[in-house]
């Protein structure tokens, strides 16, 4: 048992709840139901520690703790996928932040027990606006590709469907036909974007169509999703503070798409628990880019129900100057968290006691044993 192994029963126990029981409402390895600690908004809980105090393995065992009972998704800000582009991506329609955003909702979509894949629209038209910025190349069989991977996230069908295969390739379709000639891509290809949202009649597209429309409060859009997504794309490419703020939409569409999941009292009914993000060596691009626009997002008012689950190298951050602090142990009934006005203080810093001598290696570092 990972419990044993860590010695974490703060974290993971059933009964009475451990911390993670709380916050998520489920209790590991099970469907049974726990009250939720915190049921306005729950802390965005980081563990901290050096090097070998096991980290990485607290998040593994949260993964295999919830993996198919909830949605849940784990990412590595290490790993080179999130912090160098693909060879063939230009820069300017690439981030950490992107990446990570993306490779968290395949893994979020995963049906689990009682309910189906997730869909992923809002997050989905946002991308597909960032990443025309780097079609100028018209590069077709790469423009196929990347597109195909972010219009997937929209479907609620398996990713092999027939159904979910034509529909996309339909859209492709347009969006190839729009790059035609020379000139900008951004704008034809959202105009090619919206123009197939607005012909379909599957779920899919319908959720498209709502996703777009979402965007019509973004920042002098004047309430224009065609506009919004254009602006989106060319802060996003813009880098520096124009391309974090695109981010924090981009962040805020995924967990919008999350919380469209559990809206009403049939969705809840078959989704038990809340979403579970899981970021190791959050102290990365990546993972800064989604831990500071939850925070400031929490703190400005913009709720959501997602629990995260970070890992930090160290044992402090400047983002993270504000936060609560506890050791585990001391988190095994209740937090005693309360949050205040700073983004820094949605976030619960939770300090790791020293793995028992007895703890095998394989587990330190995060390896199956």
């Amino acid at each position: 048992m990972h419990t044993e192994l860590h010695s974490r029963g703060s974290l993971f126990d059933a009964d009475p709840p451990g911390l993670a029981s709380r916050l998520v409402g489920l209790r590991p390895h099970q469907l049974g139901a726990t009250p939720y600690e915190h049921p306005a908004e729950p802390p965005f809980v980081v563990f901290a520690g050096g090097r070998g105090q096991g980290k990485t393995a607290v998040l593994l065992a949260l993964r295999d703790a919830y993996r198919g009972h909830t949605p849940i998704a784990l990412i590595d800000g290490e790993e080179r996928q999130f912090t160098v582009p693909p060879a063939e991506r230009p820069a300017q329609s690439w981030s950490p932040v992107g990446q990570a955003l993306t490779t968290a909702a395949e893994q979020l979509a995963e049906p689990v027990k009682g309910a189906g894949r997730i869909a992923f629209p809002r997050l989905s038209s946002g991308l597909l606006a960032v990443a025309a910025a780097g079609w100028g190349d018209r590069d077709v069989p790469r423009v196929r590709l990347e597109a195909e991977r972010i219009l997937l996230l929209n479907e609620t069908d398996s990713w092999l469907s027939g159904f979910a295969g034509r529909w996309v390739s339909k859209v492709i379709s347009k969006l190839v036909a729009s790059m035609s000639g020379t000139g900008p891509v951004v704008e034809p290809t959202i105009e090619a974007a919206l123009e197939a949202f607005t012909e379909g009649v599957s779920p899919a597209h319908r959720r498209l169509r709502k996703a777009a429309t979402w965007y019509r409060d973004y920042p002098n859009a004047d309430g224009s999703p065609k506009l919004a997504l254009i602006l989106l794309s060319r802060h996003f490419r813009a880098g520096g503070d124009a391309r974090r703020h695109a981010e924090r939409h981009l962040v805020r569409a995924l967990l919008a798409d999350l919380d469209d999941a559990y809206a009403g009292a049939v969705q809840r009914s078959h989704r038990r628990g809340r979403p579970v993000l899981l970021i190791d060596n959050v102290q990365e691009p990546a993972g800064l880019g989604l831990l500071e626009p939850v925070l400031r997002d929490r703190a400005d008012g913009i709720q959501d129900q997602a629990v995260f689950f970070a890992a930090l190298r160290g044992y402090a951050h400047p983002a993270l100057r504000n936060a609560g602090r506890l050791a585990l142990p001391e988190a095994a009934r209740e937090t005693g968290w309360r949050p205040g006005i700073s983004p820094s203080s949605r976030a619960l810093l939770v300090s790791l006691p020293p793995l028992s001598p007895t703890t095998p290696r394989a587990y330190d570092e995060g390896r199956p044993p």
